[in-house]
């Protein structure tokens, strides 16, 4: 960074602490999100809930934080990342105390969609206040602490978890789970009225909210999702008509966006897809998130259902795998701009060994299951955070602060559709091989990993195409 660039002392302390409190929150956001895959079977007790409500307690969330995700960014552009930071946090209290007070299925359901749109109002602020608060050659630090934040609250989720539903039993250690929000989400919403600017940082002066263009994403997201989200309840070829539809309404969402560019800031501005590695770093989110976050999902359900392991013994299990995001999300943020692109193909191949390895011990039972797992999750965590922090630090780089906020929001959208498409094919297939083969879940867990190791493999070539393209084309400009 040139002197000009250079922040004072101060202004690099409260950096850093704002950075420290957006970490805090993003921990909030993905302890939920990895928490409840060890909470499944308690809550399918207490409260008798159906193999739908369950699947939507997991994908409900999901889906609502990629409905969130964009409008949520363009809500920070315009109003600062206080306003929607503050937003966000009073929705999330809220939702967990009606899921931790649910007396149903339904009820439960209903808290988890708020919970998931809270995590996407908070998850967009965070990336974009890496964009705002730091020049390009200088993110891949704070990305990779943010990264590792996520990496922790996903071992540290399911281990306590799996504590307190020993000590608080089947029926209060759930509630108790999502109660445990309450104090840290108010605790959080104090430090940050306290610590973030009031006003925007970008320069964007025209607020008004694009609400046409704001529906017609969330319409579109929400029917191409949808059919797989309900394939056990909606039978048939029939609802899978809604998938081209909602092709259709994205389309037009697109139209949409384009004219109003021309009048006032859209939800979406798609001349960032002129830039190559937005747009292909986009496209390897999507693969990847489909083929990669469903790991520990499958993991807890084969160890509870399968293996008949405790709530905490499958935490414990899936802790290699976290910690391992954690030094390589470290890693990535130190390396990414020596290696670039490259440090992800790296990363990459090193998911894909690790699948493979897992997929030759899917025999092991009991216990042993657990042991022989503990390197080839430890590697594949490793592998994650090569990838996820380089991607994050090079798909941004060249997005103007203006446009912070919605460029990362339509990353993590897409990130997240990918994820939930994922989620829903690949648990299908664990779940569908179980009913099929007579109750054999070492062979679905097989079969699941396999398909995992087919769709990283599409994000590993989109990878290389983005590094063969880099070599043809000069390097976009700097924001």
């Amino acid at each position: 960074m040139s002197r000009s660039h250079a922040p004072s002392g101060a202004e690099h302390t409260r950096r850093w602490r704002i950075i420290a409190i957006a970490a805090a929150v993003s921990f909030l956001s993905f302890f939920d999100l990895s928490v409840i895959n060890v909470m499944l079977p308690s809550i399918e007790r207490a409260l008798g809930a159906g193999t739908g409500a369950v699947q939507w307690v997991v994908s409900g969330y999901a889906l609502m934080f990629a409905l969130a995700l964009v409008p949520a960014g363009r809500l920070g552009d315009a109003r600062g990342r206080r306003h929607a930071l503050l937003f966000g946090l009073a929705l999330f209290i809220t939702a967990s105390t009606i899921a931790g007070t649910a007396g149903s299925g339904t009820a439960l359901v209903v808290a988890r969609l708020a919970q998931g749109a809270a995590a996407g109002v908070l998850v967009p602020q965070i990336t974009a206040l890496v964009e705002e608060l730091f020049h390009p050659e200088r993110r891949g630090r704070p990305f990779g602490i943010l990264n590792a934040t996520t990496s922790v609250a996903t071992a540290i989720g399911p281990v306590i978890g799996g504590l307190i539903i020993a000590l608080g039993g089947v029926e209060n250690g759930w509630r108790l789970v999502f109660l445990s929000n309450v104090p840290v989400g108010v605790a959080a919403a104090v430090l940050v009225w306290r610590q973030f600017p009031a006003k925007p940082l970008s320069h964007q002066t025209d607020h008004r909210p694009d609400l046409i263009g704001t529906l017609l994403l969330g319409t579109g997201i929400m029917l191409v999702i949808l059919p797989a989200l309900q394939r056990e309840q909606w039978k048939g070829l029939l609802p899978w008509l809604l998938v081209p539809a909602g092709i259709g309404v994205l389309v037009a969402f697109r139209s949409w966006e384009t004219s109003t560019a021309r009048r006032h800031p859209p939800v979406f501005d798609f001349r960032l897809f002129t830039h190559r590695t937005y747009r292909l770093g986009i496209l390897l989110g999507f693969f990847y998130y489909a083929g990669f976050t469903s790991l520990p999902l499958i993991f807890s359900l084969h160890l509870q259902y399968g293996l008949h392991r405790s709530p905490l013994h499958t935490g414990l299990t899936i802790v290699p795998f976290a910690v391992g995001s954690a030094l390589g999300a470290l890693l990535g943020g130190r390396h990414v701009r020596r290696l670039g692109r490259r440090l992800i193909s790296i990363g990459l191949l090193t998911v894909m060994a690790s699948l493979a390895l897992m997929t030759a011990l899917t025999s092991s039972t009991g216990t042993a299951f657990s042991v022989v797992n503990a390197f080839p999750l430890f590697l594949a965590g490793v592998g994650n955070g090569l990838v996820i922090t380089p991607n994050n630090t090079l798909t941004l780089a060249q997005v103007p602060k203006s446009d912070a906020g919605s460029a990362a929001g339509m990353y993590r959208t897409m990130r997240q559709v990918g994820a939930t498409i994922g989620l829903t094919v690949i648990t299908a297939t664990l779940l569908g091989t179980v009913a099929a083969n007579g109750g054999h879940w070492s062979t679905a867990l097989r079969y699941a990993l396999v398909v995992e190791v087919g769709i990283v493999a599409a994000a590993l070539l989109t990878n290389l195409a983005d590094i063969v393209g880099s070599r043809r084309q000069p390097p976009d400009p700097a924001p």
